[in-house]
C-alpha cells in the first residue's frame, strides 16, 4: 500500500504562522482583560505608552505586554507548573505543591544574622523599659520535612540550626505539639490557620502566666473559598480553595488604623473574604501601626512588631490587653525607635515574626538599627 504524505509548501506554512501571531497580538491588544491577575496577586503588564522604533526597552516592554496578554495563558501558566511538578523540578517553582498542599521554599540565612536580629530585638525591647517575648511560628515545609521525599527534606533540613539557635533565645515561645503541619498552616497560603494562631495564643499566654480562653469564648466566623499567596505563585492549576475562620473577643473592641485614623468597632472584616486578599478579613490587611483598645481586658498595654502572621493572633490577645499598639516596619513610616516613643508607656513586648522576614526582611533589617 502506497504511503500518504502530506506538507504544506513553505509560503503556506510561514503565512499560516504569521498569521497566528498577528492573531495573538490582535487578541492581546483588544480583547477585554483585567489589568489585576487575581490568580497571580499582581498586576499585567501594561502597553508601551509610546513606542519607538530605535529604543532598545521598547521591545523589552510590548514583550512583556504580550506575554501577559497572551490568549489561555493562564492553562498554559499551569501546564508549565504541571510538568514541573511530574518531572521532578518542583523546585523551580515559586512554591512547592505537595499532597495538596502548597509550601514555601526552604528559608535562606545565617545562625549569625539572626542572633544579631535577636540582640537588635532585645535592645528595642529595653528601650521601652519592657520585658520581650518573641513568636516565630515554625515553617510548614519544615514541619512536614519527615513526610517529605529525600530531595525536598534535605533542603528543608537546612533550616534546623536556625531553628536550634532560636531556642537558646530567652524570650523565644516555644510551640507545642499542638501547633501541627496538619492544622496550623492554610493549604493554599503561608499564614496558619486559626488553630494555628490558637496555638500560639495559649503558647504565649503560658509564658505570661495569662490564663488563655478557650476558643468558644471567642466571637467565631468562617468564610469560604480563600486561595492564599502559596498557591497562587505556584502556577499550579490544581487546588482546593480553603475555608477561613477568625475569632475576635465577646467584648466590645475599638480598632483604630493611625496610618490614617480611621476607627473600627470590629476586628474581623467580612468585605474582604471574597477578594483577592482573603486574609485580610483580619485587620483589614496589613497597617503601619494600629491600636486596640478593650476596656474590660485586665492587662496593660502589649506593644508588638509584626508582620502579617500577627493579624490572626491580635485578635486573641485583645482580649487580655486593653490595649495593644502593632507596628509592621514594611508600612510604618518610621523606624522601631520611633514606635516605642508614639506607643508611650507599654507593659510588655512582643515580636511576631517568620523566620524569613526575621532574617531577610530588608525593611526590619533598616529600621530596626537606625
Amino acid at each position: 500500500m502506497k504511503k500518504l504524505s502530506f506538507r504544506l509548501p513553505d509560503g503556506i506554512a510561514v503565512f499560516l504562522g504569521l498569521f497566528l501571531l498577528l492573531l495573538a497580538g490582535l487578541f492581546a491588544t483588544f480583547w477585554p482583560q483585567k489589568d489585576f491577575s487575581d490568580s497571580e496577586r499582581r498586576f499585567l503588564s501594561s502597553a508601551p505608552s509610546s513606542p519607538s522604533l530605535t529604543d532598545w526597552r521598547t521591545d523589552k516592554e510590548i514583550e512583556s505586554y504580550l506575554s501577559d496578554r497572551i490568549p489561555f495563558r493562564r492553562i498554559m501558566v499551569g501546564i508549565d507548573a504541571a510538568a514541573n511538578v511530574f518531572t521532578g523540578r518542583r523546585t523551580q517553582l515559586e512554591s512547592i505543591p505537595v499532597s495538596g498542599r502548597f509550601l514555601e521554599k526552604p528559608v535562606a540565612g545565617s545562625v549569625g544574622i539572626l542572633e544579631r536580629r535577636l540582640s537588635q530585638l532585645t535592645t528595642v525591647a529595653e528601650s521601652a523599659g519592657a520585658s520581650h517575648r518573641l513568636i516565630v511560628p515554625t515553617g510548614h515545609g519544615y514541619l512536614m520535612k519527615d513526610s517529605l521525599n529525600p530531595l525536598l527534606r534535605t533542603l528543608y533540613e537546612t533550616e534546623s540550626p536556625l531553628y536550634d539557635a532560636l531556642k537558646t533565645d530567652a524570650a523565644y515561645v516555644q510551640l507545642d505539639a499542638s501547633f501541627s503541619a496538619d492544622t496550623a498552616y492554610y493549604a493554599t497560603d503561608h499564614h496558619w490557620t486559626l488553630d494555628g494562631a490558637y496555638a500560639a495564643y495559649r503558647a504565649y499566654c503560658m509564658a505570661e502566666e495569662i490564663v488563655p480562653l478557650e476558643l468558644s469564648a471567642f466571637r467565631l466566623s468562617s468564610f469560604d473559598g480563600f486561595y492564599g499567596t502559596t498557591y497562587s505563585r505556584s502556577g499550579y492549576p490544581f487546588a482546593q480553595p480553603d475555608t477561613l475562620h477568625c475569632a475576635e473577643p465577646d467584648a466590645p473592641v475599638t480598632l483604630t488604623i493611625l496610618d490614617d485614623n480611621s476607627q473600627h468597632t470590629s476586628l474581623i472584616f467580612p468585605e474582604h473574604a471574597e477578594t483577592y486578599d482573603g486574609y485580610a478579613v483580619y485587620l483589614g490587611g496589613n497597617h503601619g501601626m494600629l491600636e486596640i483598645l478593650n476596656p474590660a481586658a485586665e492587662g496593660g498595654t502589649l506593644l508588638v512588631f509584626k508582620d502579617s502572621f500577627a493579624n490572626s493572633l491580635l485578635p486573641l490577645l485583645s482580649a487580655h490587653y486593653q490595649r495593644i499598639v502593632a507596628m509592621d516596619a514594611r508600612y510604618y513610616s518610621g523606624n522601631f525607635s520611633d514606635a516605642v516613643t508614639a506607643a508611650g508607656s507599654v507593659d510588655s513586648v512582643l515580636y511576631v515574626y517568620s523566620m524569613d522576614s526575621l532574617l531577610n526582611d530588608t525593611m526590619i533589617a533598616r529600621k530596626i538599627s537606625r
